[in-house]
């Protein structure tokens, strides 16, 4: 039957896609042996590629976020809490040396030294460790500028020989302006952990789903294939398919056996190690600082305009209010309660590692003492007996802060240790499973591959002969 075209001229019917599809089907020769045998070549190559697309996609995904948490991101959050935690501490000497007026040569000012020479070093590595651009280098760069201001103006402090205007100014930024770099340096890399960690938990099974189902066409395809060439070569067995199906199932048994244990790797370290490490060293560089506004405080004496805007409310950052007054020496029943309650709450929350418990339990018991004991130091503060005060703030016999705040540090440290070798552990496995997996990857692709070739070969030159 004629038909006419767009151009008013006779022609014959045109060929969509659908006809030449069909044209093509009815032309391959799949009611004979060879074309059968083609055909499962095919198919086995070609979902064989697709998997070894989603495989390694998945590898690489397990790759990029090992690599985030293991080496990027949680070594620079760890350094600006270390950075935060010994300026705080070079702080808290820096006032000590005002309320013993011992002098630039007494032990505070030493400690401040030593402290400070610590902290510009860490900056360093820091700044050698820069991963994600302006977004580190920014705080690092406003660190080293403020550092040097307040410097500048703790030496102008000494030369007065009191505790004046520079010493004001110089505390104001510490409090206001270095320690806030600090954060803002954690919390970028802070950022860019959870962004990449919470992709990866989003997509990680999706490509380890689409890899297993290209997986399992491949199997059935060579155990009928195995089948096919007995049924239509009378060959009880075809060695190469044989050998090449063993290999792939092996293969990807253990792909998938390492892959979920990359997994599990990952979320013990990032959701049960670092998150306790994170919150636990952000805990203690706010107790430090609690530690330097405690002598501050002290230093104001007599000025309670000044006094009144050095309180105790960073506590609350450490250990929320409602938490500190129904905390008894004990961890509550159901730790969940404490979630939110501050950032040793949200370590009471997170507990999972053998002696963890009894170490943050140690931790709570010190900090709820220190912070009695600071309350006990303003109350003498505020009733006239400043020597006292002093005395109490100052001392490290039982029942003084400096007592209580040595114990809680050193339980701290401790708690932090064990998700530390935790967090260690588990980052040195992923990294270990990655080396195999990537062995696995490609096992999974050639095997097939090579199986069905070879496997079909000499079958398909029968028919040649």
């Amino acid at each position: 039957m004629a038909t006419f075209t767009s151009t008013g001229q006779v022609g014959t019917p045109s060929a969509t896609p659908f006809r030449l599809t069909t044209r093509l089907i009815s032309k391959w020769p799949f009611d004979t042996l060879p074309g059968q045998l083609a055909l499962r070549r095919f198919i086995v190559i070609v979902a064989s590629v697709i998997m070894l697309v989603a495989s390694y996609n998945g590898y690489s995904l397990l790759a990029k976020v090992t690599q985030t948490v293991g080496k990027d991101a949680v070594p620079s959050i760890v350094a600006a809490e270390k950075i935060r935690t010994t300026l705080a501490y070079a702080h808290t000497n820096y006032a000590n040396a005002f309320l013993t007026k011992e002098g630039l040569g007494g032990p505070s000012m030493k400690a401040y030294q030593s402290a400070m020479a610590e902290a510009h070093s860490s900056m360093i590595t820091a700044a050698q460790n820069i991963t994600y651009g302006d977004e580190e280098r920014t705080p690092i760069l406003a660190l080293s500028t403020d550092l040097s201001q307040y410097e500048r103006l703790v030496g102008a402090s000494f030369q007065s020989g009191t505790f004046d205007d520079s010493a004001t100014n110089a505390d104001f930024l510490m409090r206001h302006k270095i320690l806030a770099d600090t954060q803002a340096l954690d919390q970028a890399n802070f950022n860019h952990l959870n962004a990449s960690y919470d992709s990866f938990k989003r997509s990680a099974y999706l490509w380890l789903y689409l890899a297993l189902f290209c997986a399992l066409i491949v199997l059935l395809v060579q155990v009928e294939s195995q089948w096919h060439a007995y049924r239509g070569f009378k060959r009880i067995l075809n060695p190469p398919l044989l050998a090449g199906t063993a290999v792939f199932a092996l293969a990807t048994l253990f792909y998938t056996a390492q892959y979920t244990a990359n997994i599990d790797h990952l979320h013990t370290a990032k959701e049960d190690a670092f998150d306790s490490v994170h919150a636990l060293a952000k805990a203690r560089a706010v107790a430090f600082d609690a530690n330097a506004q405690e002598s501050i405080y002290l230093l104001h004496t007599g000025n309670a305009s000044a006094q009144a805007l050095v309180t105790n409310s960073f506590h609350s950052d450490a250990l929320s209010i409602w938490a500190s007054d129904r905390l008894g020496d004990t961890i509550p029943n159901d730790p969940n309660a404490m979630k939110g309650q501050g950032l040793l709450g949200d370590e009471l929350a997170n507990i999972t590692f053998d002696g963890e418990k009894e170490a943050a339990t140690q931790t709570l018991n010190g900090w709820l003492d220190y912070t009695k004991i600071d309350t006990q130091i303003r109350h003498l503060e505020a009733g006239g007996q400043h020597a006292a005060a002093v005395a109490l703030d100052l001392g490290t016999s039982e029942g003084q802060s400096d007592w209580a705040f040595e114990r809680f540090d050193k339980a701290l440290q401790k708690t932090i240790d064990i998700n530390q070798s935790a967090f260690d552990t588990a980052i040195a496995a992923a990294f270990g499973g990655l080396r195999s997996m990537l062995i696995a990857v490609l096992v999974m692709f050639v095997a097939p591959v090579i199986s069905i070739i070879m496997g079909y070969r000499p079958r398909l030159a029968e028919f040649h002969e």
